[in-house]
């Protein structure tokens, strides 16, 4: 029995790591009438925004997100497209004198230990690499800098980074520093890098193998 200790204490944690990462990332009860309130009562006051931005326009996007929740995980598409310089407005990304790349730098430095807290992760982060191959000649389509895909539990996970009071500390040093486009995506399929796939399967046929090795070995004595 002592033999098999270490192992059964093992798989006993793991087993309990698995199912708590599981539980947080389980869908959870749609967000009520008084939470979507409360939320867009926040962004409407405390959210930093530059000058020309409609932010009854804004938020009132945000409401139709909220009261569109259905309780599940979602992606959320963010492109990023960089001013030339920093926006105008009423907050100190207003008057960084660095340039919006720097900025958003800033303001990544602030928003990840808040994203990770909130059991939300970034699944993909990537500099664009050349101009809209197929669309139009409308400019709104073409000419994006940078691209995230980032998981989230729920809308509520979402709405509670947006109104964090740490996350709101920086918020405009992204605001102020670029055109967003945040496109939330309803999971149908998620396939991991087939390179990771790879060596998974690898891994598992050399573990298997090896392990097999080892009872025929065992049994032979």
């Amino acid at each position: 029995m002592g033999y098999w200790t270490f192992e059964l204490v093992l798989g006993l944690l793991l087993l309990g790591f698995v199912i708590w990462a599981r539980h947080k990332q389980e869908p959870r009860r749609p967000l009520s009438a008084e939470e979507v309130e409360r939320y867009c009562a926040k962004v409407e006051v405390a959210f930093p925004v530059p000058v020309g931005t409609d932010r009854a326009r804004m938020v009132a996007r945000l409401r139709a997100f909220a009261e569109a929740d259905n309780g599940r995980d979602f992606y959320m598409l963010n492109l990023l497209r960089f001013h030339a310089a920093m926006a105008d407005g009423p907050d100190a990304a207003a008057r960084f004198a660095g340039t919006p790349l720097e900025a958003n730098a800033i303001y990544e430095d602030n928003a990840r230990p808040v994203l990770v807290r909130s059991g939300a992760f970034p699944i993909f982060a990537g500099k664009v690499a050349g101009a809209n191959v197929v669309g139009g000649e409308d400019p709104a389509e073409d000419n994006w800098d940078r691209v995230l895909v980032v998981h989230y539990p729920s809308r509520r996970h979402f709405l509670n980074l947006l109104t964090n009071d740490q996350y709101l500390t920086k918020a405009d040093f992204k605001t102020y520093a670029m055109h967003i486009a945040l496109v939330p995506v309803q999971r149908q399929l998620v396939i991991p890098d087939f390179r990771f796939l790879a060596g998974a399967g690898a891994l598992m046929v050399f573990l298997a193998a090896g392990w097999a090795h080892a009872l025929l070995a065992g049994a032979g004595q």
